[in-house]
């Protein structure tokens, strides 16, 4: 069973993972060799061996690791501060999950859309530049999705905030001893697999086929089988694609002010389905949004959370890149553009570019809520996904009290992820209980 699509095209879209991983790699040549198999699975499966086979290019310049030892030998973590609990008011808790829920909500109807198509929507709306939720009503257009400006209310079911009530769940049973086949143990006794998309879907299947997968208990070897039969990778093409990042945010929030712990904790989670850049973008998103609640400066936010990854990355390349192009006098429209063009060599999913657009947008627009996740809605692309990342740092950064009233006001404090008891949920009551849980971890 190939999972998120057909073998075939699994394979094709494996062509452009191997190059941008740095594989010595003809991708005409390997495309013709998968059109010939003409959907035939053992030669379809012969390509993907060779495939797996191919060397690294001699002048690639980057070292990616995935194991979090050689991860953080890579990375400056040695130069951060002690992790240290501080007790943190709940204003910033309700306020990072609350963006979340918010951002998220803000990026839902225009998922996948180009940013010019997003203006033009909002100028046929005639509610251009962006300050508010996707319009309902767009000249003769008519939107019926539920997170639109007139149907909202209420964060409506989305993978974006679904992760973050799963991972809190976790770690009310496993705390911060959490490894990654407890993760994937309780993806598939939480998560029903229609959930679950592109990496996910791919890392779900490949452990659901361990043979050590029973329901007799986790083996003592655990991780080292994970690693051994390639949970995270085999046929999953999708290994450096976004899904990882926009799971951070439970390991942010129970580890909020110690962001060394958060980003081990989000590798963990990461490590189950992703690898390289698809795990640096979980673990400086949980890194950056953990040093929020306690570090009011972007700046020295951002210094923290690159600090966790390899300095020789795509990740840290672009996310150095992605800063200083939004702290230049570039114009906001030139900004998008930049962006948007530099970021075309990726999927519209993948992590990089996506990190980009939610790094540009806390660093133009500090301490601004509504503008930073306007600007990462305007960017295009994972516009959910997107929005609800910077939403979350921004609330973790502000607080509540930051959030201007009108977009606090339209989520009714309500929302839903089709997992019990969190559905028609209170955003202010979910916040108090990590708060709390977080409390009863350090007592």
């Amino acid at each position: 069973m190939a999972g998120e699509c057909e073998l075939r095209e699994l394979l094709k879209i494996e062509l452009n993972q191997l190059k941008e991983e740095g594989r010595e790699i003809d991708i005409d040549h390997w495309l013709n060799e998968i059109n010939a198999c003409n959907n035939e699975k053992a030669k379809l499966m012969e390509v993907y061996s060779k495939l797996c086979e191919l060397p690294m290019r001699t002048d690639y310049p980057y070292i990616e690791p995935s194991e979090l030892d050689e991860i953080y030998a890579e990375s400056d973590i040695d130069k951060l501060p002690d992790d240290k609990y501080e007790e943190i008011d709940s204003d910033y808790f309700r306020g990072a999950w609350l963006g979340r829920c918010i951002g998220c909500a803000f990026g839902q109807p225009v998922e996948g859309w180009r940013s010019e198509n997003i203006i033009g929507w909002y100028k046929g709306a005639g509610k251009y530049p962006i300050t508010y939720f996707v319009p309902t009503v767009s000249g003769e257009n008519r939107s019926q999705h539920p997170s639109s400006d007139e149907n909202l209310c209420g964060m409506p079911l989305d993978d974006d905030t679904r992760f973050t009530v799963i991972n809190y769940l976790l770690l009310c049973k496993k705390g911060y001893e959490v490894d990654s086949w407890d993760v994937a143990e309780h993806w598939i006794r939480t998560l029903p697999f229609r959930y679950v998309f592109t990496a996910e879907t791919q890392s779900y299947l490949n452990f659901i086929n361990l043979d050590e997968c029973t329901h007799w208990g986790k083996p003592n070897n655990a991780v080292d089988i994970m690693r051994r039969e390639r949970v995270s990778s085999y046929l999953n093409p999708y290994r450096e694609w976004i899904g990882a990042q926009i799971r951070c945010d439970a390991f942010a929030y129970v580890a909020a002010g110690v962001p060394k712990l958060a980003s081990r904790l989000a590798h963990v989670d990461a490590f189950f389905s992703h690898v390289k850049n698809g795990i640096y973008g979980e673990m400086f998103f949980a890194a950056l949004i953990s040093a929020a609640f306690t570090e009011k400066n972007v700046d020295k936010c951002f210094e923290t959370a690159l600090s966790v990854i390899p300095k020789k990355s795509r990740f840290y390349e672009e996310a150095l890149w992605a800063k200083a192009l939004a702290e230049s006098d570039i114009s906001r429209e030139d900004l998008i553009l930049s962006l948007i063009e530099r970021g075309g060599k990726y999927n519209w999913v993948h992590t990089i570019n996506n990190a980009a657009f939610c790094i540009a947008a806390i660093t133009r627009y500090k301490n601004d809520f509504r503008n930073a996740v306007a600007f990462a809605i305007e960017c295009g692309a994972d516009t959910d996904c997107n929005g609800a990342t910077v939403g979350s740092f921004m609330g973790a950064l502000l607080g509540e009290k930051g959030i201007p009233e009108d977009l606090s006001t339209a989520m009714r404090d309500t929302f839903s992820i089709g997992v019990s008891p969190y559905d028609n949920y209170s955003i202010r009551k979910f916040a108090d209980e990590v708060k709390a849980f977080r409390e009863k971890l350090n007592a």
